[in-house]
């Protein structure tokens, strides 16, 4: 498979998974850096069909597939020259968006966070993954010791340590690892 269909795909699995976990996918402000398959991921799974109004006279608009007016979506295009910063370009792809709002330094500090802590994601690494299902599942590994093993900073407070599912109340104390992976697994079924 060639590396760039290897992206698509992860891309396109990434939104969609994230698009499926979300209440109302419209409500919240989707930012993206300027990978073209986040906006083609994007338009796939939250696409339109529109048209001007039509009048009566004439040839009637065509038919457009696009980002609907309600959703708010943005990019933020880094141009590097080497290790040094040269631009930052902010779009607006849909919706309205303040400038002030543009931010992707939370995604970049979890990309970060997540390059870290798995071996897989590393860019120049000794350590791979033969087959997508394998790389997929130790993502899911990862999350769930993220969101319940790992304490965080920003959550605690002294020496009461938090992790997010304990933020969110689904549990009441951080997870061993042995808990972790001896807790039984039934699939979210929406």
């Amino acid at each position: 498979m060639h590396p760039d269909e290897r992206g698509n795909i992860v891309g396109y699995g990434f939104i969609g998974d994230m698009i499926s976990k979300l209440k109302d996918p419209y409500s919240p402000i989707h930012m993206t850096d300027g990978y073209r398959v986040y906006q083609e991921a994007l338009l796939r799974h939250l696409g339109k069909n529109v048209r001007k109004p039509y009048g009566g006279r004439g040839r009637p608009p065509k038919w457009k597939f696009r980002f609907p007016d309600y959703l708010n979506n943005g990019q933020v295009i880094k141009t590097r020259n080497g290790m040094k910063l040269e631009n930052v370009e902010y779009k607006v792809m849909s919706g309205t968006i303040p400038k002030e709002w543009f931010n992707t330094s939370a995604v970049e500090r979890m990309n970060l966070t997540i390059r870290n802590s798995l071996a897989r994601l590393k860019r120049i690494s000794m350590t791979f993954s033969k087959d997508m299902l394998a790389l997929e599942q130790s993502c899911h590994v990862f999350k769930a010791y993220y969101n319940f093993c790992r304490p965080h900073m920003t959550l605690s407070k002294g020496h009461d340590r938090k992790s997010p599912a304990m933020e969110m109340g689904l549990t009441d104390e951080i997870w061993s690892v042995r808990k972790l992976m001896s807790f039984p697994y039934r699939q979210n079924i929406r």
